[in-house]
This record gives C-alpha cells, structure tokens and sequence, in this order.
C-alpha cells in the first residue's frame, strides 16, 4: 500500500484524501441522522403512550362522575312506581326547580317563578318499556327572564322532563306574563337490580322520607269538633291522586292531625298542601302537652290550593321516641271547611 501511494503524485495525493474525507462524513452523516431519526421516532412513541396513559387517566376520572350521574337518572325510573308515586316525584322536582336555588332548602331562597297548586296528570304507558306522565303547570304571573331559566331547568332535569307546549300570554297593560307548560316525564319500566339504581341512601347524609300521605287512609287523621272523611274534590276541582282529605269544622276552632313517633334530636320538615274555605292555621304539636313548636303558618280561607312547609327539631333524650302531632290544622269558623292532601314528613341530614 505504501508503494502505491508514493507512486502517486502530490496531486493524485490530495484528491484521495479529498475523496476519502467526503466518503467519510457522508458515512458519518447517514449514521448520525439515522441515529436522530430513530431517537425522534422514539420521543414521538414515548409522548403517544404518554398521551394514551394521560387519557385513560382522564376517562378513568370522568367515568366516576359519569357513572354518579347514570345512577342520579337512572334512579328516577322503576318499573314498580305507581301513578301517584310518578306524580308525587314529579311535583317534587317541578316546586325544587321553582326556588331561586334549587340547592337550598325552601325557606332558605325566595321563588324563582310562582305555581300556586299542580293537578293531577295523566299516565300513558306505551307498552315498549316506557310510561309517559303529562301534567300542565300553570305560571299566573312572572317575568319573561325568570320564566326562560324555569323552562332551561325543566329541560335539564334527570327526571327526563319534556316540554310538549308553553304558551305565553301577556297583558297589553303589564309588563309580567303569565305562562302554561305542558310537561312529559317519560319513566323507563327498570327494577333496582338491573341498573344499581336506587341504592339505600347512607344514613344521615340527606333528607330521608319519613312518612307521606297522600288521600289513603281516613283513619291516619283524628278529629277534635270537626267531621274527617275523604273526597275527590276540592271544592269545584279534582283532588291530586283522585282523593285527599275533607275537614268538616263543627265548632269554631275545631282542629284535626296525624300522629308520628319520631326520634329526638333530629330536624324534620313537614311539607302539606292544603286549601281552607275559611281561615285556619297549620302547626306541629308535640302529644305529651299540647305545646307547639315555632313555626305556626295562616291559612287563609280562600279557596285557593298552597304548599306550606314547616321545619322543627324534637326535643328530648336524643335517641329516644317522641309522639308529635304533625301537621295540626285548627279552624277558626264553625262549619268551615279544610281540604288537605300531599302530607310528606321528611327526616333531614346530620
């Protein structure tokens, strides 16, 4: 080799180096950019898993809310629900979706839109699974703005409410309006097994249903001076659930109530719609003395269907039972005349 190269010429020389330096860095060159390439490749596999782990990361998060909000919907359907409990849950979410902050309590937030009273629906049931309950609420007067977040809340609801109609009408002299939506709730005919729904709530983590009375038994009631029995009408109207309670005074200031054993200590509310054709007042007693607990509410006699709640706490050894009277209603004139229906006691939280 070394003969051969001191054969050659100075400038054969330079040329070889010339075109041995050139072989070498495109040699150099191809290694280094297939190195760069494969490690680009690499960082680019590296960011996809990761991308693909944070992803799953997300959906993993995501599904626990999805899942609390399937069982929120899927707990407003069962296939064992009758018509007055459809009704009942219906005009529960309607009167939660009416205050200004359907998150508070009633006492705690003004009304967003006012409804005086919600007859009873009709329940279609389709056969396919499903039952449809239709109901009209009537709006006598509220502001257009009001009226729209009513309405968006309706639509919203996880009761799977559908607005079939809205009429809108308004006085050329007023700016207010009054409003009649007909509302559908549809009910998919599940049972508690199939979908997890309407799990036991934990104890004393919510508002838990003590009792509801809703036209059944005359005999839950007892009478002082006043004539108990049941009808399905309220004055010229139908009662909700084809029946409520019709109190017959015979003296004036004859009262009328439902017994309850609750436990000390704890919060209650009492919630009643009631129509008096003469003036009365609605309270809670306790049985041992007669004494009232805060929270008396008038009645006024006219005609006219309210909602009235009353929040107490029963005094007493906590954990012992208490008899309390819940509601009262005394009326004031003799021969006057209190129609009650919707009675729901209702057991609060710690």
């Amino acid at each position: 080799m070394s003969s051969v190269w001191e054969k050659l010429s100075d400038r054969e020389r330079r040329l070889v180096i010339a075109t041995a330096s050139v072989l070498a860095a495109a040699l150099a060159f191809t290694l280094s950019y297939r190195a760069v390439s494969h490690i680009l490749e690499l960082n680019r596999m590296i960011d996809r898993i990761e991308g693909r782990i944070v992803a799953c990361y997300e959906r993993e998060a995501k599904g626990v809310s999805v899942d609390r909000a399937y069982k929120g919907v899927a707990a407003q359907h069962s296939s064992t629900w009758t018509e007055a409990e459809i009704h009942n849950r219906l005009r529960d979410e309607i009167y939660r979706l009416q205050l200004d902050d359907p998150q508070l309590p009633p006492e705690k937030t003004k009304k967003l839109v006012e409804i005086p009273s919600l007859r009873q629906g009709t329940l279609k049931d389709s056969g396919a699974g499903y039952r449809e309950y239709q109901l009209t609420i009537k709006i006598p007067w509220t502001d257009i703005y009001s009226l729209l977040i009513f309405v968006c809340r309706l639509q919203q609801s996880q009761q799977a409410l559908r607005i079939d109609a809205l009429v809108i009408a308004r006085p050329p002299e007023e700016p207010a309006v009054m409003a009649e939506i007909t509302v559908t709730r549809t009910v998919v005919d599940r049972t508690p097994e199939e979908g997890g729904e309407e799990e036991s709530p934990a104890p004393e983590q919510g508002p838990t249903r003590v009792s509801t009375w809703d036209g059944g038994r005359v005999e839950d009631w007892h009478g002082q001076d006043c004539d108990l029995s049941l009808t399905a009408h309220v004055g010229e109207l139908f009662a909700e659930g084809g029946s409520c309670l019709e109190a017959r005074a015979k003296a004036a200031d004859a009262s009328f109530h439902m017994m309850h054993e609750l436990e000390a200590g704890i919060t209650y509310e009492l919630s009643v719609e009631a129509t008096a054709m003469a003036n009365a007042t609605l309270q809670v007693a306790r049985d041992a003395d007669g004494s009232v607990f805060e929270g008396i509410q008038e009645l006024p006699g006219d005609g006219k269907t309210y909602r009235y709640r009353i929040r107490f706490t029963v005094d007493g050894e906590p954990g012992s039972k208490v008899k309390v009277r819940a509601p009262v209603i005394k009326v004031q004139r003799n021969a006057g005349e209190v129609y009650v229906d919707n009675v729901t006691l209702t057991r609060e939280g710690a």
